[in-house]
């Protein structure tokens, strides 16, 4: 499977705005890690046993992924919402891993300074970001069906076409062999981002998160 076109690459492009910098939104680190791991998991490299996961180390060939491969091999023992949660590899690292692949050019921000991203596939992204739950789901591949659903609960999209805090369950549905994986990260993305609002609340602030 080719990871430079997979899930976490098309989250990330999700999160990159109109002039080209990457969203500051907390819950697009959440939503990018939780892309690889379902790259992972349809690349064969993660899969669910009885009790716990068991994951092949072979390298993908895609660094982020790999790094994420590395990590959980050393720490097995480590729950799925601990990686979920792993600061160290985020978006940043998608999107330099976007750069090197060519499916973001990087340009230098206002006055030579900060950086600025261009996606070179923004009819994909399109499709993505305006996906609405009508369509044809189980017409999706299990990889379309990923990134829909994390997409809905992450807040990725044009317009809030599913409300706030739904399980999108109809685009689960059609994750076909990673729907195990596919629902601990969209529940692991819900209860994120109900947390950011309730601590943001608290603190006075307004979204998004």
């Amino acid at each position: 499977m080719d990871l430079t076109r997979g899930v976490s690459v098309r989250i990330a492009s999700l999160c990159l705005g109109e002039s080209g910098r990457l969203s500051q939104m907390l819950l697009c680190g959440t939503a990018v890690r939780g892309g690889l791991l379902l790259d992972l998991a349809l690349a064969g490299r993660v899969e669910s046993a009885e009790d716990s996961v068991v994951i092949d180390p072979t390298p993908t060939g895609f660094d982020p992924a790999d790094r994420l491969l590395a990590a959980i091999a050393v720490e097995p023992e480590r729950s799925l919402d601990g990686w979920l949660d792993e600061k160290r590899i985020g978006l940043r690292d998608v999107a330099a891993a976007n750069v090197s692949s060519g499916r973001w050019e990087r340009r230098s921000g206002p006055l030579g300074f900060g950086r600025r991203y261009a996606d070179l596939r923004p009819e994909e992204t399109d499709r993505d970001r305006a996906r609405l739950p009508d369509e044809e789901v189980a017409a999706l591949s299990p990889a379309d069906a990923c990134v829909a659903a994390v997409a809905a609960v992450a807040g990725l999209q044009d317009l809030e076409v599913w409300a706030p805090g739904r399980r999108p369950d109809e685009l689960m549905a059609a994750t076909g062999p990673v729907a195990w994986l596919a629902d601990a990260v969209v529940d692991h993305v819900l209860v994120t981002g109900a947390r950011y609002r309730s601590q943001a609340g608290a603190l006075g602030a307004a979204g998004p998160f």
